[in-house]
């Protein structure tokens, strides 16, 4: 069967990231130092392709600023002219608890949570299946730039490669990746926060 490459891609730096801040739906744009961190990637992952026989297919991305940012940046380098966008790669909504600090909130980060206003994790997992399902063919490799607790929370809950069946899904580094392969049915971990300048896709 054929086997394609998911790639998820957290966003770069915010001044809420800086701070520790719940950012869920709220439209917080890059800082200086995000967009730095984006056109590093961006240039790692030029860099990488150059000569090899991987390549992206497309690029989906959430249609929060910090992600197009990055996204826009990552497409610009790689040579495309077209990125989609999909409502189903936002940030989990916090509801109520968005700007409250990672610390106080630390179970309604990756969990569930008393509070309603929240998005569950299944409907997050929900969405995201259903995004790969339609817009991703299993032969294709394809980019999904998003955020962390989307990236986090669907890691955690996906089936993992033997030689990476131990790892522990921490924290996400902001522009660091998440690799999947997909056969058209099963969505399977290969890597968790990996730095764009180790990225080789001709070893996957």
């Amino acid at each position: 069967m054929n086997k394609g490459i998911i790639c998820f891609i957290r966003h770069g730096e915010t001044d809420w990231n800086t701070k520790g801040l719940m950012q869920g739906r709220d439209d917080v744009p890059l800082n200086e130092n995000g967009k730095n961190q984006a056109k590093n990637a961006a240039l790692c992952l030029k860099n990488a392709l150059e000569g090899a026989s991987f390549k992206f297919d497309k690029i989906i991305s959430s249609p929060l600023s910090r992600a197009s940012y990055t996204a826009e940046r990552i497409a610009e380098a790689i040579g495309f002219d077209s990125i989609a966008y999909d409502e189903r790669l936002l940030e989990r909504d916090f509801g109520i608890l968005s700007g409250g600090h990672y610390d106080r909130y630390s179970k309604a980060v990756l969990e569930d949570t008393e509070e309603k206003s929240v998005e569950t994790v299944k409907s997050l997992l929900d969405r995201v299946n259903s995004l790969i399902s339609d817009s991703v063919t299993p032969n294709e490799n394809v980019i999904f730039v998003t955020n962390g607790a989307v990236a986090r929370i669907y890691a955690r809950n996906a089936k993992k490669a033997d030689r990476v069946s131990g790892i522990d899904i921490g924290m996400l580094g902001n522009c660091n990746m998440v690799i999947y392969s997909y056969d058209g049915e099963n969505v399977l971990l290969q890597g968790y926060n990996i730095p764009a300048n180790e990225f080789n896709g001709d070893a996957l």
